[in-house]
């Protein structure tokens, strides 16, 4: 019997043909986040060298809801990024956001997307140094210790203020990311948060 001129079609597994596309969409996803949140910080690098410079807090580009208010340094980890104003879902999607409505005795609270600018927390350990810049002076902080929180059951916990402390300047550093870092999901329950202490002021 002849062969046939076309080879017989071969059963298409639909299941792993979607999860395939789906793999790869949720994948370059993730790398279209990573490449608009390097281009955003290196214009909101621009706009904070300006504020530095002029004093007056400004938008890198009029849709933004936000504007670069300081910038945070990674010694240890060789990484810096500019923090916006607020967390909204749009500003971080740019940089790390301050997170205005957890405010508290003396405590500054910073969130950022744990595959981009929070990154880095993934390595901080208890000893390292966290900086953070704004435009009237520059703070060193030492990483004290970490805690994995579930928002379904438990509020963030803010460091108090120590009675004797007299500066303006933020005594604790709390930084806050979604947990887990290797997890491809976003917006899940759980956070990571870092806590780290002012020990230098210039």
């Amino acid at each position: 019997m002849p062969s046939p001129a076309f080879p017989l079609r071969a059963r298409i597994n639909w299941p792993a043909l979607i999860m395939t596309g789906l793999g790869l969409t949720l994948f370059g996803h993730g790398l279209y986040m990573g490449a608009k949140a390097q281009l955003a910080q290196a214009l909101l690098s621009k706009t904070w060298a300006h504020t530095l410079k002029t004093g007056k807090f400004t938008p890198p580009w009029s849709s933004l809801d936000a504007y670069p208010i300081a910038k945070i340094g990674f010694p240890d980890q060789k990484k810096s990024a500019i923090v916006l104003s607020t967390d909204s879902g749009q500003a971080l999607a740019f940089g790390p956001g301050l997170v205005n409505d957890a405010q508290s005795g003396g405590s500054l609270v910073i969130a950022a997307h744990k595959n981009t600018h929070f990154k880095p927390l993934k390595t901080l350990q208890p000893g390292n140094i966290v900086t953070l810049e704004t435009v009237t002076n520059k703070t060193s902080y030492t990483v004290t210790d970490h805690a994995i929180i579930d928002t379904r059951s438990d509020n963030l916990t803010l460091p108090a203020l120590q009675t004797h402390q007299t500066t303006q300047r933020p005594q604790n550093l709390v930084l806050v990311t979604c947990y887990p870092f290797d997890n491809i999901s976003f917006n899940g329950p759980l956070r990571y948060v870092v806590y780290a202490k002012a020990v230098t002021s210039s």
